[in-house]
């Protein structure tokens, strides 16, 4: 019995690999967010779509959210971060 295997159109292959750059920026930043100890006391979501960042949540701190968007937009395949912090101090 022969499989037989579809071939993905060239821009489905690109969507596939758009959504695994986009996991993998998120968890950077998340990474990235985790090691940092300043950002105790905080809830930071993140939501990347084609290099695009959205952080949203709050931090307690002014410094926190300017820090954290520091940190998301020097990580790798950023192209702009939105950010939707809000300060709870």
């Amino acid at each position: 019995m022969k499989m037989q295997h579809r071939a993905r159109s060239f821009h489905s292959q690109i969507q596939v690999l758009k959504a695994v750059d986009d996991r993998i920026i998120t968890a950077n930043i998340q990474r990235a967010l985790k090691q940092l100890l300043s950002m105790g006391q905080a809830f930071i979501h993140v939501e990347t779509f084609a290099g695009g960042v959205e952080l949203t949540g709050w931090v307690r701190k002014a410094v926190q959210e300017q820090l954290a968007v520091v940190l998301a937009t020097e990580v790798q395949g950023v192209s702009y971060v939105v950010n939707n912090l809000s300060v709870r101090g």
